[in-house]
């Protein structure tokens, strides 16, 4: 059975359809579904972020509204946003895989190239005696990045 969180996640993506963006009303969908606003805060930051290809907007007061943007193409922009709010901190294995496995859907990456990065930031790989996997992931991912970045500028 799905939990809460699934199904939220489901009934925005539905709702979504074909569309690029959507405007949800929080209070709305937190009474639609039964459950606390911080329910949806929660779903809509873990499900709809950065690292799998969403940005959220919202504007509070008379009739605020979060609106949920899926990017569709890789670009300029996204890289540096990328890199600016996921990558000048320490980034978890598995927040790495989804950017990974959204850069490989906006074909800024092949997937063989995100099947080798993965190796290389998997914990395993990191281990140290002063737990710092999280930010050498970070700085491994930057570099990979900004340095396929340039690759790609040179073609």
């Amino acid at each position: 059975m799905a939990n809460v969180s699934d199904i939220i996640e489901s009934f925005i993506l539905s709702s979504m359809g074909n569309s690029n963006d959507i405007n949800l009303s929080r209070n709305e969908l937190a009474d639609f579904f039964k459950c606390a606003p911080s329910q949806i805060n929660y779903v809509l930051t873990t499900r709809f972020n950065l690292n799998r290809g969403y940005i959220i907007q919202s504007q509070r007061g008379g009739g605020g509204y979060i609106k949920v943007v899926k990017l569709k193409d890789f670009d300029n922009h996204y890289l540096y946003k990328i890199i600016e709010d996921n990558l000048s901190k320490e980034i978890s294995y598995k927040d790495a895989v989804y950017l990974l496995e959204d850069l490989v859907g906006k074909q800024f990456l092949t997937h063989e190239q995100a099947i080798l990065i993965s190796y290389a930031i998997d914990d395993k790989a990191l281990a140290n005696p002063f737990k710092l996997e999280g930010s050498l992931r970070s700085n491994i991912l930057k570099s990979f990045l900004i340095n396929i970045k340039r690759g790609k500028d040179n073609e």
